[in-house]
């Protein structure tokens, strides 16, 4: 009986041993499963820098003498000075303000949720003076940032591409077994702050999205104040290609005639 004792004592520490090693690795490793920084490749386009106290943030821009203008924030893997040229010659009408995260571009620094947060208002307050009107445009990881901001400065208006709840949710998907609320450090609560969203908000969502589940996706939208959201799913396409269809540029393009030029 003692040597059996021993035995389950010894398995019993063993797995206590192993799931506090796969919870300290996830707390420290976290955020290299988050960002995946990605240098400027298209050097042709314009960089407006804003200086913070703690960074430099660069922005990939055009047509910068626009009366509205959009600030662009992109997906975690995303190069925005790559995604410009497509952004400028389907949205001719308006200022580009791409906005790189710390680390990625020219940007300096390591990107941090609250850092990012941090940035993407010292770059509206940059700009907000040039237009008349500026717009938010968030893309995944970016969703959760233009969000953010948007309930923070009420913008003329805000478009979520492929959004989510929250990160953390996302991650419990992936990894039930783990604590990841004690354990996340960039949790990315979009959720949070859809209720204080006042101004019109389209919400752009993959039809086969293999990154963002539906529910957590429609968990979000039905938190904005419903009457300020239109919600178009653009079928056949996935978490990357939905930019890749004419039905998603058009439903862009609608959007901000509607913002911009309707009385």
């Amino acid at each position: 009986m003692p040597r059996l004792y021993q035995m389950l004592l010894t398995i019993l520490l063993l797995g206590v041993t192993a799931y506090t090693g796969l919870c300290l690795f996830f707390f420290f490793t976290q955020r290299s499963f988050i960002y995946f920084p990605r240098q400027r490749q298209n050097k042709s386009t314009e960089i407006l820098k804003v200086d913070t106290p703690q960074t430099v943030i660069e922005c990939s821009v055009h047509n910068l003498q626009s009366e509205h203008a959009i600030l662009y924030f992109g997906g975690n893997a995303e190069d925005v000075s790559s995604s410009l040229p497509e952004y400028s010659l389907e949205l001719s009408d308006v200022a580009l303000y791409m906005m790189h995260y710390r680390g990625y571009g020219g940007s300096t620094g390591k990107p941090q949720e609250h850092a990012l947060r941090e940035d993407s208002l010292a770059v509206y307050n940059y700009i907000r003076a040039r237009h008349s009107k500026i717009l938010f445009v968030g893309r995944s990881l970016g969703s959760s940032i233009a969000i953010g901001l948007a309930a923070q400065v009420n913008p003329a208006g805000l478009i979520l591409v492929t959004p989510f709840d929250s990160i953390q949710n996302i991650a419990r998907k992936v990894v039930p077994f783990l604590p990841i609320k004690l354990l996340m450090k960039d949790p990315y609560l979009s959720i949070q702050f859809a209720p204080h969203i006042r101004c019109p908000t389209l919400v752009l969502a993959a039809s086969e999205d293999e990154i963002v589940p539906v529910k957590n996706m429609l968990r979000l939208v039905n938190k904005i104040p419903s009457e300020l959201t239109t919600l178009r799913t653009i079928p056949e396409t996935n978490h990357n290609s939905i930019s890749a269809t004419t039905l998603y540029w058009s439903t862009i393009r609608r959007f901000l005639e509607s913002v911009c030029y309707t009385p």
